[in-house]
């Protein structure tokens, strides 16, 4: 894998899109979120996919953030069509823009599984190509898969990992915010001023993975361990949190995030009381 050198400080403010990989770029419009009396950011993030022959755009963003989604991706596909738009699930950080992208790319397609698609948009079904965990879409010179997601968020919510340079692309997964600085919206995990702590993975893990209260984390993260040892990652791509190049240490602070979230206590004394009966 090649990519670039993320190590060295930065002498100005990186700026979206940001090509990590060749073909493979990181785009976001972050959202604020007032916490604790104070402002964070929660990234809205959209990754595309360029082989010799095909694009696809994982997830796709809110619509507040349209415009400027729409003019990152113009400067990242240099003139050449979107082919396939993927949203990860249906709720508006993912799939928001699928419209909008669907008639500014009118050959494109929209994948992924769709199930409950046509309420949303009405008058594309022929434009829409169901797809299921195991399918894989070949874009030359390299392939993403589909896959079952060890954190699920929604019933038809999917991952996708490009096995060349070793790329996961999470959705909900490997969360947290960042605080509302200049220039840090397009840093990397690596780049970061501050190393994420546990506290900053709250805001989606409470907001986005509720269910979460209701789950012994211990299952979930046994269930993620179990995913990754057959899914080798160099690279996650997290819809709701910074481009993350130290996997090992992100998957680290997610797992301490799920057993320590707002009900974590509550939940530690219904698993044993649920040991006890048995």
């Amino acid at each position: 894998m090649s990519r670039m050198d993320f190590t060295k400080p930065w002498e100005c403010e990186p700026g979206f899109p940001r090509e990590i990989t060749p073909g493979f770029f990181w785009f976001s419009t972050c959202l604020e979120v007032p916490q604790d009396g104070k402002i964070l950011h929660n990234h809205n993030s959209c990754f595309l996919f360029v082989g010799s022959r095909k694009s696809v755009l994982a997830d796709t963003g809110m619509p507040y953030g349209w415009e400027k989604l729409r003019d990152q991706l113009k400067v990242a596909l240099k003139g050449k069509p979107l082919d396939y738009i993927f949203p990860t699930h249906p709720e508006s950080p993912h799939m928001g823009n699928s419209g909008a992208l669907m008639d500014e790319y009118p050959d494109s397609l929209l994948i992924g599984d769709l199930r409950n698609y046509h309420l949303y948009y009405p008058g594309y079904e022929h434009r829409f190509r169901q797809v299921r965990a195991g399918d894989r879409l070949d874009l030359g010179g390299r392939e993403i898969i589909f896959e079952t997601p060890a954190i699920l968020d929604l019933p038809n919510t999917l991952w996708c990992y490009e096995p060349k340079d070793r790329i996961l692309i999470v959705a909900d997964g490997y969360p947290f915010t960042h605080e509302h600085a200049a220039g840090q919206c397009a840093l990397t995990s690596t780049e970061l001023p501050r190393r994420p702590q546990v506290e900053d993975t709250s805001v989606v893990i409470e907001k986005a993975l509720a269910w979460t209260r209701f789950v012994d984390p211990e299952r979930t993260i046994a269930e993620l361990d179990a995913f990754l040892a057959t899914h080798p990652v160099d690279i996650v791509g997290p819809t709701h949190g910074a481009l993350t190049l130290d996997p090992d240490v992100i998957l680290d602070l997610f797992k301490d995030g799920l057993r320590n979230g707002p009900d974590a206590a509550l939940m530690k004394k219904a698993v044993a009381q649920m040991t006890d009966q048995d």
